[in-house]
């Protein structure tokens, strides 16, 4: 199991690894079994899928002295319950970008938002990072709700030739 591992309330935030990843390719099971908790409902979330894995092992190979700003399991009451996490470490001009995604019949429990505020919590407790940035999708309504709960704010929008409109949210130090 990762040793980096964030906690408050019941959501628990256990970091990537490139061996918990290859676990995860097996199943939700096998990777709740290493970490220790109960195996999701459903495995994978929305939005992470092997593509998801594979930018993920590309993070930690290109930042290996920095593995808490890649991926994380969101554990929520001692289940399995979602991925969240960074998209890499602090940009020149000290953001991060987050993201996360939790299975369907674990949301609406507040697990999201926990993991969201751990998240933020571990982000600016580095010196570096002056700025979290979020995406989602206009039809995401609760996603949204989780960014605003957590202090973000709509920065603007930008155009994604897959995705279509993309609405972007920050949160300063």
């Amino acid at each position: 199991m990762s040793s980096l591992k964030e906690s408050a309330g019941n959501v628990s935030i256990i970091a990537a690894t490139v061996a918990l990843l290859d676990l995860e390719e097996q199943s939700g099971g096998a990777l709740a079994a290493a970490l220790g908790v109960a195996p999701p409902t459903s495995w994978p979330p929305l939005y992470n899928g092997p593509e998801t894995r594979a930018w993920m092992r590309k993070v930690l190979a290109e930042h290996p002295d920095e593995p808490g700003f890649g991926s994380w399991y969101v554990i929520g009451g001692g289940q399995l319950v979602g991925s969240a996490g960074y998209k890499g470490p602090p940009d020149e001009a000290g953001t991060v970008e987050i993201g996360y995604a939790i299975i369907e019949a674990a949301q609406r429990r507040g697990y999201a938002s926990g993991a969201v505020n751990l998240l933020l919590a571990r982000a600016f407790r580095d010196p570096r990072v002056v700025a979290v940035r979020a995406e989602t999708l206009p039809e995401l309504v609760g996603s949204q709700a989780v960014l605003k709960r957590c202090g973000f704010s709509p920065v603007g929008q930008r155009h994604d030739p897959e995705d279509g409109e993309i609405l972007l949210y920050a949160i300063d130090r």
